[in-house]
């Protein structure tokens, strides 16, 4: 049977409101890929897509309720944090616990030495960075996480030293060969350890790379669903449903 143009438009969709088990609370990415199709899909798009709009619930917020972390963000800004951490290789959860540490998930936030945005950039680490709107979240998290790898290369992926020279220069870190003696370092190491739950950062690169399950199916209209959550009907034998990873 031909798919008209309306159905084409809406392949790869992720919502499914009946029978797919995913909830009308669930969060609807949209955007256009390189053929110029419009996906619907609940797995948020890895790399530059275009016209990329969101509905929906929102991801809940680290630190709040629903999430057992810190701090207030919304899908848009967990997408971004994804995006970098992957590009850079650090856990996300590692720059999660940053952001809610250093600003609590305030754009905005500036403070007295002059750090600014969610990961509180000097001005001087900022420029160093390529970051040209310390208060654009996007720019902001890709400086921070971009000067994260750095640290954490300079000092042999030792968290608790890359999160000493985060706060207080690498130099002087470098110098000493641990962390300053400065409450406001130690404090500042010990909260984000203990919002991260971890010692060390080991990123699975293999994971990252194979990105979550995802399944496709036909439905009964023709339309065919791309979503990251099994479908709940029982599918006869000659139905086309299954599994794989995507990169």
């Amino acid at each position: 049977m031909k798919k008209s143009g309306l159905l084409r438009s809406a392949v790869f969709v992720a919502l499914v409101l009946a029978g797919s088990g995913i909830s009308r609370a669930e969060t609807l990415f949209s955007y256009v890929d390189e053929n110029g199709v419009r996906i619907f899909t609940n797995i948020a798009p890895k790399g530059p897509v275009q016209d990329l709009k969101i509905s929906g619930q929102p991801l809940p917020a680290p630190g709040s309720a629903n999430s057992g972390g810190a701090g207030d963000a919304d899908a848009p800004l967990d997408v971004i944090i994804d995006k970098y951490a992957e590009e850079y290789r650090i856990d996300p959860a590692l720059i999660r616990s940053m952001i809610a540490t250093e600003s609590s998930f305030n754009p905005k936030a500036v403070s007295r030495k002059g750090a600014q945005g969610l990961m509180q950039l000097m001005p001087s680490t900022a420029a160093r960075n390529g970051v040209r709107d310390a208060f654009d979240p996007a720019d902001n998290i890709r400086g921070g996480t971009k000067h994260m790898r750095f640290l954490l290369d300079t000092f042999g992926n030792d968290l608790n030293l890359s999160l000493a020279a985060y706060n207080a220069g690498e130099n002087l870190v470098q110098r000493l060969g641990r962390i300053p003696d400065f409450k406001e370092t130690h404090d500042y190491v010990r909260s984000i350890k203990q919002r991260y739950g971890k010692s060390t950062m080991i990123v699975d690169s293999e994971a990252s790379v194979k990105g979550p399950t995802t399944f496709r199916y036909m439905d009964q209209n023709g339309v065919l669903h791309l979503t990251n959550i099994p479908p709940v009907q029982h599918s006869a034998p000659d139905e086309n449903v299954w599994a794989q990873s995507q990169p």
